[in-house]
């Protein structure tokens, strides 16, 4: 059964790149741009692993707690990984409070990604 994985970010370009990087045999990638996409998402089907983005809609937006909020109501066996530009002490422990598995600051390596997507069996040894 393959697993499944669910990238947000408000940059397509990112979007892109890690649904190339991590789409695999065995791991189909879904992505979204909005806190809306991500919703309906996760009403059709559970993921095993989301990657969030803090930041949706400018410099104020905080909607990747929002996502780990929502994910871990509706499907709290989903694993949970935000990432940010904007990162603090205070952002942090509200990700981990919410019940994010990890907590990145931009720019984080693809290998750290693959590292924590291998820690929750989500990827195998393939390489990024």
């Amino acid at each position: 059964m393959p697993k499944h994985l669910l990238i947000v970010d408000d940059e397509t370009t990112i979007l892109i790149a890690f649904k190339k990087l991590l789409q695999s045999p065995g791991v189909e990638v879904d992505t979204a741009e909005t806190f809306e996409e991500v919703q309906a998402l996760l009403n059709k089907h559970p993921y095993d692993a989301v990657i969030a983005d803090l930041r949706l809609s400018g410099i104020a937006g905080e909607e990747g707690l929002d996502i780990i909020r929502y994910v871990k109501e509706r499907h709290p066996d989903t694993q949970v990984i935000l990432i940010t530009a904007y990162g603090n002490q205070d952002i942090m422990k509200k990700a981990y409070t919410l019940g994010a598995a990890y907590y990145f600051e931009k720019p984080v390596s693809t290998n750290i990604i693959r590292d924590a997507l291998r820690s929750f069996g989500v990827i195998n040894n393939i390489s990024i």
